[in-house]
């Protein structure tokens, strides 16, 4: 089975675009996202839309979460705050119950999917260090490997006699009696200081993970953001990638 792993979409219509026609190419069986199709950016619907029509599997994310009313905006930044109630104006009905719908966690076989912590999926906590990392390493029971997303980060850890952190990487060899708990990044608003859109190829026959970097057209995700009247920082950051 090879999976193509998607996650933090954030309306980004271009960016979703040109990564699910990258993944057109790559021969995979399914395509799972990982959560936060909106939030951000200036496209909701035409990306719920995409998910929808492309993706196998599709779990919930906090600003999905946010945006279906089922977390306090208090929690939010003053500019991702400002995007979800942009979001809420600009999506209808259907859209609103389906992202409430959403799941927090799927399981398949020996592998986990989530958007962020396997112990408190609706915290909405960050994985970024191995404290973090072994709380949800102690959730993983028979998993070998979980991906996540979340944090934006396509970062890595590892357990084995105790938590690794791997740190960045563009492939990686699961190996049976080590577990993992692997970050893949960000279609729509990268946090790693590369804008390119990321995305991960998972081979659960040759165990192997790959991280895909895709250009996309950054300018015209840019300007609908400032056309939509969002915040300008939401449109500057996604041309640096933090």
């Amino acid at each position: 089975m090879r999976y193509a792993l998607i996650s933090d979409v954030h309306s980004n219509l271009e960016a979703l675009e040109a990564v699910l026609s990258d993944i057109s190419k790559r021969h995979v069986d399914k395509i799972i996202c990982l959560g936060d199709i909106v939030g951000y950016g200036a496209s909701p619907r035409e990306c719920i839309n995409l998910v929808k029509k492309n993706c196998n599997a599709i779990l919930l994310g906090n600003h999905d979460y946010a945006v279906g009313g089922g977390v306090s905006l208090e929690y939010f930044n003053d500019n991702a705050r400002k995007a979800v109630e942009w979001t809420r104006k600009f999506i209808d009905e259907e859209d609103v119950n389906f992202l409430s719908s959403l799941p927090s966690i799927l399981k398949e076989e020996r592998t986990c999917f989530a958007h962020g912590t396997l112990h408190s999926p609706l915290e909405w906590g960050y994985i970024l260090d191995e404290y973090q990392a072994l709380l949800s390493f102690s959730e993983m029971y028979e998993n070998n490997v979980c991906f996540i997303g979340h944090s934006h980060i396509p970062i890595a850890f590892q357990m084995d006699l105790h938590v690794e952190w791997m740190g960045f990487y563009h492939h990686l060899d699961i190996l049976n009696d080590v577990k993992y708990i692997i970050n893949v990044g960000s279609v729509g608003q990268p946090r790693d200081g590369i804008s390119d859109s990321a995305y991960a190829i998972y081979d659960a026959e040759k165990f192997s993970v790959d991280l895909i970097r895709v250009n996309y057209d950054i300018k015209t995700a840019q300007k609908k953001i400032i056309n939509a009247g969002l915040p300008k920082f939401l449109s500057e950051r996604i041309g640096y990638g933090r």
